[in-house]
């Protein structure tokens, strides 16, 4: 257990104790907790019923026999639990230095018709941070963590083969604040690996969320097939953190959490150089004026569409119909503003 865990306690240990009640004849006694409040407070209620009545109490020497095996005591009593004359100390380094072990839990099984059985010893020693950190466990796994959104370089969804996308990764920490055993807590996704997969059958996974074009961001490129549109899905991995000073320090909340990002789709080019009679504006080294629209690198098959801006449900169809010398007529188009 780090040390940082020292500054849980101001506020966490009066919430996981049973706390001491004053009785109208000027003496104490132990408050009774029903078991939902248990639970929340570090109860081992594997096997207990939702009525049962739980406290902590101290375990005392004299009660110590041959029955006592493993730091537990085997009987029950009917009534109030005694007051120790000497109390059983907790194992020594059992929790952070400063850090005070709490009492092991008794718990009063509900009979039924307001009748309790006797109060019997489950569990041992706890530590109030092991408590809170079992609830940060909890919290952090139901967190709902917002996917990432990347950048696409170049944006307008199309790429050239060899030269390829640069994908981008946005940075930044989600954030959750809650309230635990009366702890304010913030816990922290901090993304830590990045998963790309596309409908060519490519998958690669990074550490890093990419860096721009002037700043050595390395693009993804394609290999030389032809002309086609692929779709790129992101998958995040997160690791959790918890702070309970206000983002001062940070401890690790135990396990991981993944999402998966909206997907997006590039159209990828394979130009190749050729001859050609004319240039881009139609005029021909004949000196005369082309007619018709010129192939390009956005329309290689010179039909004056771009390729690129044809709808995704539609672009097999689009270019099974150029394949085949048939012109393509629909008027849809991708909006790219």
């Amino acid at each position: 257990m780090a040390a940082g865990a020292l500054l849980l306690l101001p506020a966490l240990l009066p919430m996981v104790g049973a706390d001491m009640k004053d009785t109208d004849d000027g003496g104490a006694q132990m408050e009774v907790y029903d078991s939902a409040a248990a639970v929340q407070q570090g109860a081992p209620t594997s096997g207990g019923g939702s009525g049962d009545r739980w406290m902590r109490h101290p375990m005392c020497r004299e009660w110590i026999t041959v029955e006592f095996t493993g730091q537990m005591f085997t009987g029950s009593w009917n009534e109030d639990i005694p007051d120790c004359v000497t109390q059983v100390p907790p194992p020594p380094d059992l929790c952070p230095a400063g850090e005070v072990a709490l009492e092991p839990w008794w718990r009063s099984r509900d009979l039924g018709g307001g009748v309790y059985g006797p109060w019997r010893q489950i569990g041992g020693f706890q530590c109030g941070s092991d408590i809170l950190l079992a609830q940060v466990e909890q919290a952090w796994a139901s967190m709902p963590i917002a996917p990432n959104t990347y950048e696409v370089q170049p944006e307008g969804g199309y790429a050239v083969a060899e030269l390829g996308v640069n994908l981008i990764v946005d940075t930044n920490p989600r954030t959750m604040d809650v309230t635990l055993l009366g702890t304010p807590v913030i816990i922290r996704a901090v993304a830590t690996q990045y998963t790309w997969t596309n409908t060519d059958g490519t998958v690669w996974t990074s550490t890093s969320p990419g860096r721009p074009y002037d700043q050595g961001g390395e693009p993804f490129t394609f290999p030389r097939v032809p002309e086609h549109r692929t779709t790129f899905t992101l998958t995040t991995t997160w690791r959790g953190e918890f702070s309970t000073n206000g983002g001062a320090t940070w401890r690790e909340a135990p396990g991981t959490a993944t999402t998966t990002s909206n997907s997006t789709t590039v159209h990828v080019y394979n130009p190749h150089a050729h001859r050609v009679d004319c240039d881009l504006n139609g005029n021909c080294i004949n000196g005369t004026q082309g007619g018709g629209n010129q192939k390009t690198v956005y329309d290689p098959d010179g039909d004056g569409i771009l390729n690129y801006l044809i709808p995704d449900n539609k672009i097999d169809d689009y270019l099974a119909a150029r394949d085949e010398g048939r012109y393509w007529t629909d008027p849809e188009r991708k909006n790219t503003d």
